[in-house]
């Protein structure tokens, strides 16, 4: 096994390795080192059915139920859903997928430590997942700017937030129900909890605000992140090639999908998500939180 960086900053392919195998110990915790310290691993030429693809993934930890496994989850293996540009919504529109950059769940009380993508068609050209470094790039933005984000708590919703980043395919109302399907409050700046980094964490279609902030203010802080960011060497487009598996660290990094094929190509991958915890930071530290991950009263 041979673990390669992709980029200046992050990313790493690893080769040698058949993730149908069963690994010692020692491979596993390797590889799971890797992944914290590389942010995204890629594995090549992989050749995984359903039940084997959810079997596999589970070196870096337990199976999370998707969300939408009812409107996207396959018959093989009740962990994996259909992530496909073929998709419609009720109104014939083809969806596209994560086309801003996000955290997968974040306004969820445990959002998913990893995702997992298995390339089954993808496009001659174009089609790239981008995996954006949040922790180094966090790192490398002004002193003061930092101790500003490092007080900052986002206010998610379910359906969509007024901060959203995209347009998103059907129509956003705020109105009073829409309050009441507030997600969990999330830090903006997001602790580690194995290796202790910080790096900024948001949704970005279901951002509503900032405590503290209009959606507006809330908005032009995320556009200043990633202005700062998108274009640098913080950015690793991943160019899929059948068979490819993608994991990559929710709590390190953003990710988007690119739209920039023609419609009459197939993107289809299949996705998972592994079990994660309650995220904290500087502005929302785990002394606030009870057992449950919980708000203490």
């Amino acid at each position: 096994m041979q673990i390669t960086p992709l980029s200046e900053t992050h990313a790493a392919e690893v080769t040698g390795i058949d993730l149908k195998a069963k690994f010692d110990p020692a491979t596993v915790e390797k590889l799971n080192k890797a992944l914290v310290r590389h942010i995204a691993l890629v594995f090549r030429d992989q050749v995984l059915s359903p039940p084997e693809y959810a079997e596999a993934v589970q070196i870096f930890g337990p199976l999370k139920v998707e969300r939408y496994k009812s409107e996207f989850g396959i018959s093989e293996s009740p962990h994996v859903i259909e992530v496909s540009n073929q998709a419609r919504d009720d109104k014939g529109n083809r969806i596209k997928h994560g086309r801003v950059w996000h955290t997968d769940d974040a306004d969820e009380i445990d959002p998913p430590n990893y995702t997992v993508l298995y390339a089954l068609e993808v496009p001659e050209s174009g089609g790239a997942t981008g995996i954006l470094n949040t922790r180094d790039g966090y790192e490398s933005l002004p002193v003061e700017m930092r101790r500003q984000l490092d007080t900052m708590r986002v206010v998610p919703l379910r359906t969509g937030g007024r901060a959203r980043l995209a347009e998103a395919s059907k129509a956003f109302i705020f109105d009073e129900k829409t309050r009441f399907e507030e997600g969990n409050h999330h830090p903006l700046v997001r602790t580690h909890p194995e290796a202790g980094t910080k790096a900024i964490y948001f949704h970005g279609v279901k951002t509503d605000r900032v405590e503290g902030l209009t959606p507006d203010e809330t908005r032009d802080v995320l556009l200043d992140i990633l202005d700062r960011l998108e274009n640098s060497k913080f950015l690793y487009k991943h160019q899929w090639r059948k068979g490819d598996l993608l994991i990559w660290d929710n709590r390190s990094a953003l990710h988007q999908a690119y739209f920039d094929y023609p419609e009459t190509a197939t993107r289809l991958l299949h996705k998972t998500i592994l079990k994660g915890t309650r995220p904290y930071g500087p502005a929302m530290p785990l002394s606030e939180f009870d057992e449950t991950g919980n708000v203490s009263a």
